[in-house]
C-alpha cells in the first residue's frame, strides 16, 4: 500500500533578502519524473541567463530519485542544503532551483548552506501544498447491455472511467485510490445485478 504524501500545488518562486550583496532567488515547480525536472531546471537557466549559479535538487516518489548539484559552488554547500529541506518536509515530485547572482564577496561555505537551504526552506513557508493519494487503475469488463446499470454504479461511487474499450464487450479502466482498491472492487462485484466483472489486478 501505497501511503498519500504531498507536494506543491503550482510552481512558485521567492527571492529573499541579499546576502553581503549576493541574490538568492528561489523557484519550485510539481514535475512528475527526471525528465521533467531536468526541463524545468533548463527553463530556469534560459530565463535567467546571467545568474553565477544555478544550484538544483529534486525528489522523486516512485521510482524514488534524489538528485542535487551546486553548479560551481563548493562541494556540498548548496545543493545538498537545498535536498536537505525537501526531504526535511517530506515533500515529493518536485524540484527546486536556488539561482545566484554574485555580490562580489564570498560567503564561505557555511555561508552558502544557510542561503541555499534558506532560500528553499523560505519558499516553502509560502508554497502551496497538496495531497496526492496515490491511485491503481482497476478494470471491469461488461456487456453493452449493461450500461446503464454500470453507469449508475460507478455514479453512486463518484467514480467514472478514465479509458473505455469498446470491443466484443466493454472494458473500462478506472483510477481508484490504491487504498481503497479492494473494497471498491468488491463493492461493485456486488452492483449491476452481479453483472460487473472486475479483470485481475495484482
Amino acid at each position: 500500500m501505497r501511503l498519500p504524501y504531498l507536494t506543491i500545488a503550482e510552481p512558485c518562486s521567492f527571492e529573499i533578502e541579499p546576502i553581503k550583496h549576493s541574490r538568492f532567488l528561489a523557484y519550485a515547480a510539481p514535475v512528475g519524473d527526471e525528465a521533467a525536472a531536468q526541463d524545468f531546471i533548463q527553463t530556469i537557466r534560459i530565463d535567467q541567463p546571467d545568474a553565477r549559479h544555478h544550484c538544483w535538487a529534486y525528489v522523486l516518489r516512485e521510482p524514488e530519485r534524489v538528485k542535487f548539484s551546486d553548479d560551481g559552488e563548493p562541494g556540498g554547500s548548496a545543493g545538498k542544503p537545498m535536498l536537505m529541506q525537501l526531504q526535511g518536509r517530506e515533500v515529493y515530485d518536485l524540484a527546486v532551483v536556488v539561482v545566484r547572482y554574485f555580490g562580489g564577496t564570498k560567503l564561505g561555505v557555511g555561508g552558502l548552506m544557510r542561503a541555499y537551504g534558506g532560500a528553499v526552506g523560505q519558499l516553502l513557508d509560502r508554497a502551496t501544498l497538496r495531497t496526492v493519494t496515490p491511485s491503481l487503475p482497476l478494470w471491469l469488463e461488461y456487456d453493452y447491455v449493461d450500461t446503464t446499470k454500470v453507469d449508475m454504479a460507478l455514479a453512486a461511487l463518484e467514480l467514472a472511467p478514465v479509458e473505455t474499450v469498446y470491443a466484443e464487450r466493454i472494458r473500462a479502466r478506472l483510477q481508484v485510490p490504491d487504498t481503497e482498491l479492494e473494497s471498491i472492487a468488491e463493492t461493485l462485484k456486488t452492483q449491476a445485478s452481479g453483472r460487473i466483472h472486475i479483470l485481475p489486478y495484482d
